[in-house]
């Protein structure tokens, strides 16, 4: 009877101290996690990454998108694509509110919304390319794809197709598809809406409000996938800063820019991101 009553203390007391166990947080605290941050400024990679959104910042702020364009290729080159990709839909969708706000009277709705809707349709196709693509292949993807893009653009092609619903829609399915794997939702709806005959200042808006409303997609897609980490938020955190500073700058320099300098930028653009995306080029960025 003894040793029964003494192996139920011993019970009762595992459970009391398990029961403790689970309410101490051995996690870092807020403050240690705080500047737990800051080491990461000691990175070579990622002062380069913070150079580099800064840079796109100015030419998101001027052409009204650019963002996943850059910083994609560029960062996966140290981080990886999930970590990149994280990082990029965390540190753009703030500014785009008021991008987005001082554009919404230049939109022109009937071609962004069947775009949007299209967009949101193949994101889950383009975020199980993420998860389950090895990340060198996907680089590899990333890369072709911005190059098949600066040779379609500098060619001086244009799409000369009917501007219905189902074509707006299909564009904004590549979008979302390249959006979703390779952070790049823009090429193709870029495409599509310079061939048109539609004022730079209409061209940027489309852009601007596209991103804003695709950036919110992102978001709840990636949040479902479990693709965020709270490194990508701290490494984003960091890059908050120089790509507010370069937003606004560049914000400045669309006023006074021509039609054909806006184009031309975002030329060079694409063309940039397709050369920092090579995998070629690991020995050298990293």
């Amino acid at each position: 009877m003894h040793g029964k009553s003494e192996q139920n203390r011993n019970i009762l007391l595992i459970r009391l101290l398990s029961h403790a166990n689970s309410h101490i947080d051995i996690r870092p605290s807020y403050w240690l996690r705080s500047i737990m941050i800051f080491d990461y400024l000691t990175e070579t990679a990622m002062q380069i990454v913070i150079c580099i959104v800064f840079v796109t910042g100015i030419i998101r702020g001027f052409s009204g998108f650019g963002s996943g364009m850059i910083i994609g290729p560029s960062t996966a080159a140290f981080f990886g694509p999930q970590m990149a990709l994280a990082m990029i839909s965390i540190l753009d969708a703030p500014p785009t509110i008021p991008l987005a706000w001082s554009a919404r009277k230049n939109v022109n709705w009937r071609e962004l919304i069947p775009v949007v809707v299209g967009y949101a349709a193949l994101v889950p196709a383009g975020i199980w390319l993420l998860k389950s693509g090895d990340p060198i292949a996907l680089r590899w993807f990333i890369s072709i794809s911005i190059l098949i893009a600066v040779a379609i653009l500098w060619s001086g092609w244009k799409y000369r197709g009917p501007r219905n619903k189902p074509v707006s829609f299909s564009f904004g399915g590549l979008g979302g598809f390249m959006g979703a794997a390779a952070a790049l939702p823009g090429p193709s709806v870029l495409i599509y809406w310079l061939a048109s005959a539609a004022k730079a200042i209409e061209v940027r808006a489309n852009m601007i409000w596209y991103l804003f409303l695709t950036d919110l997609l992102i978001i709840v897609g990636y949040l479902f996938s479990e693709i965020y980490s709270w490194e990508a938020f701290y490494r984003a955190l960091l890059c908050v800063p120089g790509y507010l500073l370069g937003i606004w700058i560049g914000s400045r320099f669309f006023s006074a820019a021509s039609e054909q300098t806006y184009r031309r930028i975002a030329f060079v653009m694409i063309l940039i991101a397709a050369v920092t995306s090579l995998p070629l080029l690991d020995a050298i960025l990293r």
